[in-house]
């Protein structure tokens, strides 16, 4: 897996690795296979209904090898579609240290980002969720931006626990900030 190739600092400890939620991964998979239930419905619906094509003068028995190519043709996308959205679950992957964010993200099969950051440098940490589903199952989008420019903000959807996981970012952020001998509360001079 990508995560053994991650090089952490001596002493760096993982305080947790993060994939989307279940119920993210599983409504996408269920949705692509209604997508390959799709032709046998139409086939099924022809059998049942067989005077539907005799107003056009068509014989499905003449034409069973253009149905079957087509409908393997549409089974093999399907299933690659099924492969592709398991792929980007598995890959995509928030490993938060007590030192580091590290975000892992899947753009396609040979396309990825690997995003890190330190602790220290966090600005902001926000979470969001909106609606009934991820209300009541517990995920939503998390924002963490930074001390830099805007393109090393990270915004993730569909992760677990948002409010735990910024909690723990934010105890691991002030954690790291104490060991630096940093206490942005004291007046400066």
């Amino acid at each position: 897996m990508l995560f053994e190739k991650i090089q952490l600092e001596p002493d760096e400890e993982v305080l947790i690795m993060v994939r989307k939620h279940w119920f993210v991964i599983m409504a996408e998979l269920f949705a692509t296979f209604v997508m390959l239930l799709i032709p046998f419905f139409l086939l099924a619906g022809l059998l049942v209904f067989p005077d539907a094509l005799t107003n056009f003068n068509i014989s499905l028995v003449n034409y069973t090898a253009v149905i079957m190519f087509v409908m393997a043709g549409w089974l093999i996308l399907t299933l690659m579609t099924g492969f592709t959205i398991w792929t980007h679950y598995y890959l995509d992957l928030w490993i938060i240290t007590d030192r580091r964010i590290i975000l892992i993200d899947q753009i396609r099969f040979f396309s990825r980002n690997v995003s890190i950051f330190r602790l220290e440098r966090l600005q902001d940490i926000e979470f969001s969720i909106k609606g009934l589903l991820p209300t009541f199952f517990n995920f939503g989008t998390l924002n963490a931006q930074t001390a830099s420019h805007f393109e090393s903000n990270f915004r993730s959807t569909g992760l677990p626990d948002p409010r735990g996981l910024q909690a723990l970012i934010q105890k691991a952020t002030d954690a790291r900030l104490q060991t630096l001998h940093y206490n942005p509360s004291a007046p400066q001079h």
